[in-house]
């Protein structure tokens, strides 16, 4: 199923790794619900387009995003909670405060119907690129990179234009 702009956005388990080093789990309604946040989906850590300009686009621009009304930044990730908390690390994004959060088994890309696969590579049932503005669980803003390996609609530069 297609999700678009005024959609309440799906119930999906999300995971992530603490500060403890356990994994924990939550609906995306109990994220969610009673905020505004920008939730940044991406292929995968560690790839190029995430890892140079998607992700570094938000980390940048967190106070802008603060002072716009965002309570919380939150990237997904097609990836293990092991991984992506290293890259959390790693990029910055976590000092910064951008949650990264992980759908390992692509429940949020097949939903959302945006799951790709290139073969040969290891990128399988990945998650194509994305921001949305969701208020209180529901898809106020969506964009969305119709090609591969492109930052442009969906970098935070685009989405700080488009909500100002």
């Amino acid at each position: 199923m297609k999700y678009s702009v005024g959609d309440e956005f799906p119930e999906v388990t999300f995971n992530w790794m603490d500060d403890h080093f356990e994994v924990q789990k939550a609906e995306s309604g109990q994220l969610f619900d009673g905020k505004k946040i920008i939730l940044i989906g991406m292929p995968g850590a560690f790839s190029p387009t995430c890892s140079m300009l998607h992700l570094p686009s938000f980390i940048k621009n967190v106070k802008e995003f603060d002072n716009l009304g965002i309570d919380e930044i939150f990237c997904v990730l097609v990836n293990d909670v092991y991984v992506a908390k290293v890259w959390g690390e790693t990029t910055g994004a976590t000092k910064a405060g951008i949650k990264i959060i992980t759908d390992p088994l692509s429940i949020l890309a097949e939903t959302l119907d945006f799951e790709f696969t290139v073969k040969g590579t290891g990128l399988l049932r990945r998650l194509q690129r994305f921001t949305a503005v969701i208020e209180n669980k529901k898809i106020e803003k969506l964009y969305f990179e119709k090609e591969r390996g492109v930052c442009d609609m969906t970098s935070a530069q685009s989405v700080l234009k488009d909500l100002a």
